[in-house]
């Protein structure tokens, strides 16, 4: 019974390692043409999310992305990019998130705004609405309204438009690895699955890295 479980276990390994072997670009991810800039602190890996937090699918990623990251490894670093799509009420939610990064309160606002809309079901149609939601959370109202009119927002919104065209990004929430590789939930088949290609893809810089 031992050695079937042992044997067991060796078979499930080879497996999974096999099956790891077998993301091909093209059909788990894409390859990013050309290769795009990346952001990060030098030495680190890159893992940009493409997200928008009117999208369902997000609200639903964002925990099991939250415990990847405990687990990935000093050198990946998180850089969060929200799409439009070109949806009036989605830029407005993308100013939101670059109104919080200017005032340095993403992580007062970020799981509250998604709660918001996707557990109580508010719907926010202006800058007005989303100002009187930061100053519940603590942050001055004014401050955000000046936020959402910044300069430093506007740029910022359209680098993320940039980036969006650039990485060929069809689908929220969406993974792109050292501006080299994109992965969606749609080619694998789930967002474990995404989390699992991603995996796979940075242990691959890793690699190439070291060489």
């Amino acid at each position: 019974m031992r050695a079937f479980a042992v044997a067991t276990l060796v078979l499930v390994l080879t497996a999974g390692s096999a099956f790891a072997q077998d993301y091909q670009a093209g059909k788990q991810y894409h390859k990013i043409e050309p290769p795009q800039p990346v952001t990060t602190t030098e030495g680190r890996i890159e893992l940009v999310e493409f997200f928008s937090y009117g999208c369902p699918h997000c609200f639903e990623f964002a925990p099991q992305l939250h415990g990847w990251l405990a687990k990935a490894g000093k050198d990946v670093e998180l850089v969060r990019v929200p799409v439009t799509f070109g949806r009036s009420n989605w830029v407005l939610l993308a100013k939101a998130y670059y109104a919080e990064k200017a005032l340095n309160v993403v992580d007062q606002i970020h799981e509250p705004l998604f709660e918001a809309i996707h557990v109580d079901g508010r719907h926010f149609t202006d800058e007005q609405a989303l100002a009187e939601f930061f100053a519940q959370h603590g942050v001055d109202r004014q401050a955000v309204l000046d936020a959402f009119d910044s300069f430093s927002v506007d740029v910022d919104l359209r680098r993320a438009e940039r980036m969006v065209r650039a990485y060929g990004v069809r689908a929220t929430p969406s993974l792109a690895v050292s501006g080299k590789y994109l992965v969606d939930p749609g080619e694998t088949g789930g967002q474990q699955a995404m989390l699992d290609v991603v995996d796979f893809l940075i242990n691959k810089e890793r690699s190439l890295r070291k060489r």
